[in-house]
């Protein structure tokens, strides 16, 4: 610190103007590091009303149907009890519709309302695993757990009565911000535009927690109207997508694509209801 007869020099002048120039400049470049640690922070859903899990069942061929009929049976109320009780903020149970043992036959997604309520999963896994009755436990040959945020999606004004689900796994090559902004800016306008030509219902873009060692990273779920709509799926995809490169941003995405994701196997699927 300059004495402070020194302060009034030309000298001294000069050195607390280089001083005060130079703390501007420091809080200038700290202030742009904030925003840009807050720009990066807000590309990811990390909300805690978010949160999920998605569960994956499998069984042997020969058991696909009894696993069904016991979803249907007393899976079905177990779920609903736990929403009842407030553990669940909601549930979706899906079946595979054909029997492939290169993907799950039964999945549970699941979502919570808060942290507290994730912990009253945890505690209820140790005696339930997988939210199964024991009956369907002893059909199921293994189980696989991912936690989830939800990070995009949208619906239709109307639910249908039997929409069918196409499940997409992918696994993401480059950074989950980086992944977002090309959704954002390349799939979910192809998303909404489906929605629009009325064959979609609903879409859900979800990406992991805690991807490493996954096979896949983002899960894409979208509900279809019917069977036709699913039917009309490639030429809506191909009407959608001619009116979407009429918007110059959007055309520079889809001419330039670099890889950003692998697109895993996909599963159709139908909602288990209660009978």
């Amino acid at each position: 610190m300059l004495p402070d007869r020194a302060r009034f020099t030309p000298a001294g002048k000069a050195v607390k103007a280089r001083l005060l120039s130079l703390c501007c400049l420091l809080s200038a470049l700290l202030l742009n590091l904030l925003l840009t640690d807050l720009a990066a922070a807000a590309e990811l859903p990390v909300n805690d009303e978010a949160s999920a899990l998605v569960i994956s069942y499998h069984v042997a061929p020969l058991q696909r149907p009894a696993l069904r009929r016991e979803l249907e049976k007393s899976g079905l109320r177990q779920f609903q009890r736990w929403k009842n009780e407030g553990i669940l903020k909601s549930y979706r149970i899906l079946f595979s519709r054909y029997a492939d043992s290169d993907h799950w036959d039964a999945m549970a997604l699941l979502t919570f309302s808060s942290s507290a309520n994730v912990e009253r999963w945890k505690i209820l896994e140790q005696t339930t695993p997988g939210g199964l009755t024991r009956k369907a436990l002893a059909l199921v040959r293994a189980i696989h757990s991912v936690p989830l945020v939800l990070a995009r999606s949208n619906s239709a004004a109307e639910t249908p009565a039997n929409p069918v689900f196409l499940v997409i796994p992918y696994l993401t090559l480059v950074s989950m911000g980086d992944y977002l902004k090309y959704a954002d800016g390349y799939v979910i306008p192809q998303f909404d535009g489906w929605i629009g030509e009325a064959v979609l219902s609903q879409y859900e873009l979800w990406v992991g927690s805690f991807p490493a060692g996954r096979p896949w990273s983002a899960m894409v779920i979208l509900a279809y109207q019917d069977e036709a709509a699913l039917a009309r799926r490639n030429a809506v995809v191909a009407k959608v997508r001619a009116r979407l490169k009429e918007i110059p941003e959007w055309k520079a995405i889809s001419d330039n694509k670099k890889s950003v994701r692998e697109e895993k196997l996909v599963v159709i699927a139908d909602q288990i209801s209660f009978r």
